[in-house]
């Protein structure tokens, strides 16, 4: 009796350890996931604003000129992660926790187009603009020469740029009963794009940096094996998958959690399947992917964003001595050209560099990451001053928060001093940086 007993226990516990409608799930609520910036999208209270606060001017100053350089709205996926997706629901077809959550929602055709939360977005940015710069905008009717709009060649910058212009221009226009103002925005082809989406329009970075980049190889691969599998191993234990997980996949399910959120709010689906602690290992997969792909693991993107600078510091100029009537110079682009031009501007660099062997501690205190500063639908902003004396000031904005740019004395900072610490980047030959040595 006493051994059949413990027989029984042991095919009980046997049956308990391999059964996958037994292991254990993690549970989320949108607001953890949002708020401790594990995704892109920005908390409702901030992104959905309505009582903005009018700014005040430095002392004997007014705001003469902005220049905004803004992130497009919620997307879909892109083409490569619904094809991944579509990989992941023939895994896990036959998990049991997964049964009602497996088949892969996203079509190929909706690829990178805007959600609806993503045509929102950028029309508020359009509305807090226009109460966050009241005293600027008062009085100002639309005119392509006054206010210049340019977008990436793209459906969901070009949207964006649209849905911002409906509400900076809410009722101003002359179309309809809403008084809807017609807008011209203008792009330029991808890979000739050296202001907007600098990064394809440069030869050298496509050839040493965005492949062939060795440095990128070697972090990638040794934080995979260190991080990634174990995770794909747990995983695939826990839920009795067979053949066992590639760990290439779990940075992929974490994506999918995040677009599980973006597109139909859910949380209880792939975000399930990984711990607290395992969602921002998954999401240091892609800062340290970013991070010497885009931002300061090479040192060629310290420099790439400098056709943008170049720009603002014409248009700036143009204006100020009267060769140009324009008062707001508003771009929309992608998350990637952001992270480009913060970088060229050198802020918000870790005292450390991003590399797969940083402790679980050192994670969590990674400040410059693009889910961490970079939201859907992120704006900085650029505001001109031009004060008594004929003294002219620039401050920067991200997302409405000031921020300090190295070299200055203060938040606003003296524009020759600005121009100083840009240096060369300013008038900077793109070709002759971007060719092939």
């Amino acid at each position: 009796m006493i051994y059949r007993i413990l027989y029984t226990v042991f095919i009980v516990n046997l049956f308990v350890s391999y059964n996958p409608t037994l292991c254990k799930t993690y549970k989320y609520t949108r607001e953890y996931l949002i708020n401790n910036h594990l995704f892109y999208l920005e908390p409702p209270q901030i992104a959905f604003a309505q009582d903005i606060k009018q700014i005040s001017y430095p002392d004997k100053c007014d705001l003469k000129q902005l220049h905004l350089v803004t992130r497009h709205g919620s997307r879909y996926p892109d083409p490569d992660s619904i094809t991944i997706y579509d990989e992941l629901e023939k895994i896990f077809a036959n998990v049991s926790v997964a049964k009602d959550w497996y088949k892969n929602p996203f079509p190929m055709r909706k690829n990178f187009q805007l959600v609806k939360r993503g045509e929102i977005e950028p029309y508020f940015d359009g509305l807090q603009s226009r109460k966050r710069y009241a005293k600027f905008w008062d009085g100002v009717r639309y005119d392509p020469e006054v206010v210049k709009f340019q977008s990436t060649r793209t459906s969901r910058t070009g949207a964006s740029m649209m849905a911002f212009s409906e509400g900076l221009f809410n009722g101003k226009g002359s179309l309809d009963n809403c008084k809807s103002q017609p807008i011209f925005y203008w792009n330029e082809p991808f890979n000739k794009d050296d202001t907007l989406v600098m990064f394809l329009a440069c030869r050298r970075w496509n050839e040493t940096v965005a492949t062939n980049n060795k440095i990128l190889e070697e972090q990638i691969y040794a934080y995979g094996n260190k991080t990634i599998a174990p995770i794909a191993k747990r995983i695939s234990e826990e839920y009795n998958i067979s053949p066992p997980l590639d760990p290439h996949l779990v940075p992929n399910i974490f994506n999918y959690c995040q677009f599980s959120l973006t597109v139909y709010n859910r949380t209880d689906a792939w975000c399930s399947l990984l711990s607290p602690k395992e969602l921002l290992l998954s999401r240091y997969y892609w800062d340290l992917y970013s991070y010497h792909q885009f931002s300061y693991g090479h040192p060629l993107n310290e420099r790439i964003a400098c056709r943008y600078f170049t720009q603002l510091v014409k248009g700036v100029e143009d204006y100020l001595n009267g060769n140009s009537s324009m008062i707001a110079d508003l771009k929309n682009t992608h998350g990637t050209s952001i992270y480009m031009i913060l970088t060229t501007l050198v802020v918000f660099k870790d005292k450390f560099p991003l590399t797969a062997d940083l402790t679980f501690e050192q994670i969590k205190k990674v400040k410059f990451t693009e889910f961490r500063l970079i939201h859907w639908s992120s704006t900085i902003y650029f505001e001109i001053y031009k004060c008594s004396g004929d003294n002219v000031l620039i401050r920067a904005l991200l997302d409405f928060k000031p921020f300090l740019i190295p070299g200055c004395d203060s938040e606003y900072c003296e524009w020759n001093k600005f121009k100083e610490i840009l240096g060369d980047k300013i008038g900077c030959d793109f070709e002759m940086m971007c060719a092939l040595p």
